[in-house]
């Protein structure tokens, strides 16, 4: 059945919008993507007294590469499923210089005491915003991401830098990876124009070509022109408002739960959904169900490499194990309306496990 919610982004116009809030406020960089950004915040971070950052156990392998390849030792920290909130202990905190954050998909519910526990003892604190580009966090001192998964932009990346001036130097943009880029995107473009599924799988391999060549080349590379122009034009105000109410609708559509849990399952005043994800006992099943009624869903993200190497990972993190066992995610974005919200409803109050 032909996907009805989901999809990769084609790209986006430049448009008559405010951009994003925090690229006004601070010195910022537009990057390629999201790692190319949190790898020129290290970068610029430059060397401390001991290179040991504090990171989440759940998290995607392309962000553990940036700080790999900064030269970090990494500590890891558990992530409660309930809220996928952050388990900090105090005991690193002679141990470390940097601490990596991450506010899961639109909602964050960190220990913010914590971080300034962390700012008092010159810790530095990286956010990524991949999931949480709208939050203004104070505590931190870089804030970098990528927007691929809000919108279609080819070179997602930004870095925010709270407190003085970027001095790191980035790379020309690399031709073939834009290349790549605005190619899978135009294929997606022709796909929904035309309807032709063969242009979306042409789409997805180019994609997914593109990006795994990235992950063995990836540096400080700066983005485009074309995607700044359009980030800074983006009507995000809108976006934010279409989401929450897709959220909302979803939330309020869903008349039984069986098989599964929602993650988050109420919205704060200061949440901005980057998908809904659920918790589900069987994943296959439901992935595979919801396929069926035409409903695209993601796992973000599989198990880190470090889970393979690290011994017990289970038992040291086994908040984060459940997550990568059970969490699934499914786009509710500004493509969408009250229709496409009130359908995904109702095949989730249908599912059976």
């Amino acid at each position: 059945m032909k996907d009805i919610i989901g999809g990769m982004f084609p790209l986006e116009k430049i448009g008559n919008g405010s951009g994003l809030p925090l690229l006004d406020d601070y010195d910022s960089l537009f990057l390629m993507s999201g790692r190319c950004a949190l790898y020129a915040s290290l970068l610029d971070l430059g060397n401390t007294s001991q290179k040991r950052a504090y990171v989440p156990a759940y998290t995607c392998e392309t962000v553990l590469s940036a700080y790999h390849k900064a030269g970090y030792e990494l500590l890891f920290y558990d992530i409660d499923p309930d809220g996928m909130t952050p388990v900090f202990k105090e005991e690193v905190l002679d141990d470390i210089s940097v601490l990596g954050l991450c506010g899961y998909f639109g909602f964050c519910r960190y220990d913010r005491d914590f971080l300034q526990r962390c700012h008092d003892r010159n810790i530095s604190v990286i956010f990524d915003i991949t999931h949480s580009p709208f939050t203004d966090e104070p505590l931190a001192d870089y804030q970098a991401g990528s927007l691929r998964k809000w919108m279609g932009v080819a070179a997602g990346g930004v870095a925010i830098k709270r407190n003085g001036r970027f001095s790191v130097s980035l790379l020309l943009p690399e031709k073939e990876h834009m290349d790549g880029r605005y190619r899978a995107m135009q294929l997606r473009a022709e796909a929904l124009e035309s309807g032709n599924e063969e242009y979306d799988k042409k789409a997805y391999e180019v994609f997914w070509d593109t990006e795994l060549r990235l992950r063995s080349m990836f540096g400080a590379y700066a983005g485009d022109s074309l995607s700044e122009d359009i980030i800074r034009t983006y009507d995000f105000t809108s976006m934010i408002q279409k989401r929450r109410e897709n959220y909302d609708s979803v939330l309020k559509g869903i008349q039984r739960i069986n098989g599964f849990r929602i993650v988050f399952d109420s919205l704060r005043d200061d949440d901005v959904p980057s998908h809904f994800s659920i918790y589900a006992d069987d994943r296959d099943s439901l992935r595979s169900y919801l396929a069926e009624h035409g409903i695209s869903s993601t796992i973000y993200w599989p198990r880190i490499p470090e889970s393979d190497v690290i011994n017990e990972f289970d038992i040291l993190y086994p908040g984060a194990s459940f997550i990568y066992d059970h969490v699934c995610s499914i786009q509710i974005d500004q493509r969408y309306g009250k229709w496409e919200m009130e359908y995904l409803a109702s095949v989730l109050t249908g599912y059976s496990r």
